[in-house]
């Protein structure tokens, strides 16, 4: 007996999915919200509170360890600001504000100005002759403090 969209053997009622969901954990740092979705997609959402709570004790996954590597992630790849990876990792990955802004402040305001200043430098190369103004907004829709888009800013404008 298979169920639509699913490569588990039924077990009963329910899906045995222990094993399919260390693997997929495995593979990757993932927050409990990420754990759910992928659970809800199997056809498992009602197995949740059991399955997180092995995977917490093994270690498959922990909060703080997906925080780190979140944020090292958005900071370093995508040039997010700590804004925007704040209300990520608290409202889309469900980690609590504390962890969040732990992970962040491990960072270091260094990695933040560089991920700045690479915002800034590739916005201008797409944009060379915008305001300064609409330069910097787009720097605080990245998540970014007004006076770090302001310097990030203007050390793009002055390369």
């Amino acid at each position: 007996m298979r169920a639509v969209g699913s490569s588990f053997g039924a077990v009963g009622k329910e899906f045995d999915v222990s094993s399919k969901i260390r693997h997929w954990c495995a593979r990757a740092e993932r927050s409990p919200q990420q754990v759910r979705r992928k659970l809800s997609d199997w056809g498992a959402a009602d197995q949740y509170n059991h399955v997180l709570d092995e995977l917490l004790e093994e270690g498959y996954v922990n909060p703080a360890r997906f925080a780190d590597a979140f944020t090292h992630d958005h900071l370093t790849f995508r040039n997010w600001g700590p804004a925007k990876i704040l209300s990520a990792l608290t409202q889309v990955h469900w980690i609590s504000g504390d962890e969040a802004r732990r992970a962040l402040s491990d960072q270091g305001p260094g990695a933040i100005e560089e991920a700045a200043r690479r915002a800034a430098t590739n916005w201008r190369r797409l944009r060379p002759d915008a305001s300064r103004e609409k330069a910097i907004a787009a720097m605080a829709r990245k998540g970014f403090s007004i006076d770090c888009a302001l310097r990030a800013v203007e050390a793009a404008d002055a390369d």
